[in-house]
Parts: structure tokens; C-alpha cells; sequence
């Protein structure tokens, strides 16, 4: 192999790294709509499952008697804030019942009570 084929190889990596660059960072580019207009954080919220299968009323009212309740308690903090947090769901396993109470734990600074129990 000669130099110029190298330096040619070398070239047409470089011009390939170069335009996918271009097209990864266009993906990231925000118009300036987005920016102002988008959903902002909350760092008050904490998901319910009230209107969802998985509220204890729904569930009872669905003829299901038995699976496991699962009841998560604590604080969330927002600054100079401090907010008491309870949630509960009802499902029909315990592996839901955990994966309900780790998902909460994102959700819940200081968890003081987190359990699940049969129904």
C-alpha cells in the first residue's frame, strides 16, 4: 500500500465519523417551541393508581378476592418543602406487588412504611 491510498482510507473515515456527528447532533437539536412550551419537571409528584386497574377499589369491585396489597408511606421533599406521601395498589401477584413497591421508592425520599400483604 502506498501513502496516498492510507491517507485516502484515513480521509474517507474521518469524513464518515464527521457526518454521522452531524446527523446524531441534529437529533438532539430542540426548536425553540420545545424549550418553552414542553412539559417542566414536577418534583411534587408522586403517581396514584386511583382510576387505574390496579386501585384497591377497582380491583374488589372486579370480583377479585384474593392477591396482595401493597402500601407505600413516607416524605418527599421539594426544597424547603416537606410533604407526607402514601400510595396503596392492589394486584394479583407478589412480584407486581414488589415491582409496585420499587418503582415507588424513586418516588418517595424518606420511606417510612413500604409493604406488601395478602388480600
Amino acid at each position: 500500500m502506498d501513502s496516498s491510498t492510507i491517507s485516502k482510507s484515513g480521509l474517507a473515515r474521518l469524513a464518515f465519523a464527521g457526518a454521522a456527528l452531524l446527523t446524531l447532533t441534529a437529533c438532539q437539536i430542540q426548536t425553540p417551541a420545545d424549550l418553552l412550551l414542553a412539559p417542566t419537571y414536577d418534583s411534587r409528584y408522586v403517581p396514584e393508581t386511583y382510576g387505574t386497574k390496579y386501585a384497591c377499589k377497582a380491583y374488589r369491585a372486579s370480583g377479585k378476592t384474593s392477591g396482595w396489597r401493597g402500601i407505600v408511606g413516607g416524605k418527599k421533599y421539594d426544597f424547603d418543602k416537606t410533604l407526607n406521601v402514601s400510595r396503596e395498589g392492589c394486584f394479583e401477584t407478589q412480584a407486581e406487588c414488589r415491582a409496585f413497591l420499587t418503582y415507588m421508592s424513586g418516588y418517595v425520599d424518606f420511606p417510612i412504611y413500604s409493604r406488601c400483604q395478602p388480600i
